[in-house]
């Protein structure tokens, strides 16, 4: 292979592991996860070191630690200026760059020593609307938003491209799951048994499921989209989540479903498919291991 691979990360907002179906989840259905994992690497064991969105979010982009993020180790906080994210780097090295959704936050980046606002992951691009489902999810067309990032580069030039979500994050909108989502009650096989197993939890649990599919609805355009232009085989995609679901003893709390998130990787030119891979899978590893 003599192209340089694209890279595309995929992360929602707030979703644990296994809540997908490649995992075995039953009430959560995710064909276009499943489908990377299939064609690509399952991943048991990936961790984030810090289970909140902005640091988690930070030690991707740099490959440091908490303790090695100085203001970036915290929520709502200044990025540092002297850490360089992974695609500052490949915007350096002559790749595209860009996002849509949600990327580096909740905080401020800062700016360039010219002034400029600073762009972690790159330009914005979230122009692109549509109408969502219900109030709770975002009405940013993700996959619209890519074609329009990849329209606007030249053929040749490799990319680097984040999707980031904005889906799983709360407020739900109350029975979505069960009213849009065809889902039922029964779906649930197990309730956390640090909940109470009532009708309302097992609606919450089905609405926060109802938004996982919405951003996986979209990675499976996404997919498609790379497909029809002859760039998925030389795409590196990793597809996972910043933190564990927001609910009582999971986002930001110190137990194992925090940390613990839903990996998936493709790259059809360079890995061997349909592997399930139960290694330790740290998030630090991110930046350079795309970097290498």
């Amino acid at each position: 292979m003599t192209q340089r691979p694209n890279i595309l990360f995929c992360i929602a907002d707030d979703q644990s592991w296994p809540h997908a179906s490649a995992y075995g989840c039953p009430w959560v259905n995710t064909p276009a996860f499943d489908r990377v994992a299939r064609e690509g690497i399952l991943f048991n064991n990936a961790f984030t070191p810090n289970a909140k969105c902005a640091p988690s979010r930070a030690a991707i982009l740099t490959g440091r630690y908490s303790w090695q993020l100085q203001e970036a180790c915290n929520h709502l906080c200044f990025f540092p200026s002297d850490y360089v994210t992974y695609p500052e780097l490949f915007k350096d090295a002559g790749y595209a760059t860009g996002f849509t959704g949600k990327s580096w936050a909740p905080g401020e980046p800062g700016t360039y020593p010219d002034g400029s606002p600073r762009k972690l992951v790159g330009p914005e691009h979230n122009d692109l609307k549509l109408n969502p489902p219900t109030k709770s999810i975002a009405n940013i067309d993700y996959a619209a938003n890519f074609v329009a990032f990849l329209n606007a580069k030249p053929d040749d030039q490799p990319f680097c491209f984040w999707y980031g979500g904005k889906e799983p994050h709360r407020g739900y909108e109350y029975g979505s799951g069960v009213r849009l989502g065809g889902k039922s009650l029964s779906d649930i096989d197990e309730v956390p048994p640090c909940w109470p197993a009532t009708e309302d939890v097992k609606n919450d649990m089905l609405d926060y499921a109802f938004e996982i599919e919405w951003f996986d609805k979209h990675l499976g355009q996404i997919l498609d989209i790379l497909e029809e232009r002859g760039e998925l085989d030389n795409t590196l995609i990793m597809v996972t989540s910043d933190n564990g679901m927001p609910f009582p003893r999971m986002k930001g709390q110190l137990y194992e479903i925090a940390y613990h998130m839903p990996l998936a990787a493709m790259w059809k030119d360079a890995i061997e498919l349909g592997r399930i891979v139960d290694d330790l899978i740290n998030f630090v590893d991110f930046a350079p291991t795309f970097l290498e």
